[in-house]
C-alpha cells in the first residue's frame, strides 16, 4: 500500500498514460499536495512512446513516481534501467509488497550520473524527476542503519554549496547516453534560488539546490539540447498549485526547512 495522496497522484498519472485524461486540463485546486501533483502527471504524458528509459534517482524516488515507472514498464514492455547512488536492495522495505519483486528486478548502475559507466547513445528517454537538485549534495551512507544518505546533526556538518558546473556536467552525461533526438525529462524545485537547507524525517540536515532564473538557464541553454517544453508552478496561499508564467513569478518562494517546495518547474529537452 502507498499513502492516499501518493495513490491519488499515481491514479491521475495512469489516467494520462492511458489517454483517459489530459495533463493540461487537470484541475489543480486540490489543497494539501506537494509538487508531485504537478511532476508525476506531467511526466506521464511524455512516457507512453518511450521504449528504453534511464531513470535517475530510482531507489529513493517518491512512490507515486516509482509506481508510474513500473506501470510503463508493464504496460508498454518498456526497457527500464536506472542510475543511483543507493542500491534498491538496501531500502527494499520502503517498497509496497506487491511492487518489491518488480522494483528489485530493475537493473541499477550504482554511482554518480556524472561519472557512471553507462552505454553511449543508447536510451530514448532519461527521466530525472525531483532529483537533479540533490546531485552534488547527497552521498550514500555506508554503515548507517537508519539512513541511506549521509546527513548532518547540524547544518554546519553538511556541504554549504555544490560545484558550479553541476548542471552542465549532468546534462553532458544525459547527452552522452541519449540517442539522437532522445529526450530528457527534468523537474526541479524553484524559488529564490541557491543551496537550500532541509530537515529530513529523522531530524537530520541536508541541502538541495533551489533553481532560479540563472541556474534554470544553465539547463535550458545547454548546446546539446533543444527545449521542447517548460512550465512553472507556484503554491498559493490557498495551499493549491497554480501555473505561472516564468521563474520571476517564483522568486518570493523558498523550500528552506519546509516539507516540500513552494515552487516548481518542469522541462523537456531533446538531444540535437
Amino acid at each position: 500500500m502507498i499513502a492516499d495522496k501518493q495513490q491519488f497522484i499515481l491514479d491521475r498519472a495512469i489516467s494520462i498514460l492511458s489517454e483517459q485524461s489530459n495533463f493540461d486540463n487537470l484541475p489543480l485546486d486540490i489543497p494539501g499536495h506537494s509538487e508531485r501533483i504537478i511532476e508525476v502527471p506531467w511526466a506521464a504524458k511524455h512516457l507512453a512512446a518511450a521504449t528504453n528509459i534511464l531513470d535517475i534517482g530510482f531507489a529513493m524516488s517518491s512512490l507515486d513516481w516509482l509506481g508510474l515507472l513500473l506501470a510503463v514498464q508493464q504496460r508498454n514492455k518498456t526497457n527500464l534501467v536506472a542510475a543511483d547512488i543507493v542500491r534498491p536492495e538496501r531500502v527494499a522495505s520502503r517498497y509496497p509488497d506487491a511492487w518489491r519483486e518488480q522494483v528489485l528486478s530493475v537493473p541499477v548502475t550504482i554511482g554518480d550520473i556524472r561519472t557512471c559507466d553507462l552505454p553511449a547513445e543508447h536510451f530514448d528517454l532519461v527521466t530525472c524527476i525531483s532529483t537533479i537538485e540533490h546531485i552534488g549534495f547527497d552521498e550514500a551512507s555506508i554503515d548507517d542503519p537508519n539512513s541511506a544518505f549521509k546527513r548532518g546533526k547540524t547544518p554546519a556538518e553538511i556541504a554549504a554549496n555544490r560545484h558550479p558546473n553541476t548542471n552542465r556536467d549532468v546534462l553532458d552525461a544525459f547527452h552522452r547516453v541519449l540517442q539522437t533526438n532522445g529526450r530528457a525529462m527534468i523537474s526541479v524545485p524553484m524559488g529564490r534560488g541557491g543551496a537550500t537547507l532541509l530537515k529530513d524525517s529523522l531530524g537530520l540536515y541536508t541541502r538541495q539546490w533551489e533553481y532560479e532564473q540563472k541556474s534554470w538557464n544553465e539547463l535550458t541553454s545547454h548546446p546539446g539540447f533543444s527545449v521542447l517544453e517548460q512550465q512553472f508552478f507556484a503554491l498559493g496561499a490557498d495551499d493549491c498549485w497554480q501555473q505561472v508564467a516564468s521563474p520571476a513569478d517564483l522568486v518570493g518562494l523558498s523550500s528552506e526547512l519546509q516539507p516540500h517546495a513552494s515552487g516548481c518547474a518542469v522541462l523537456l529537452l531533446q538531444k540535437r
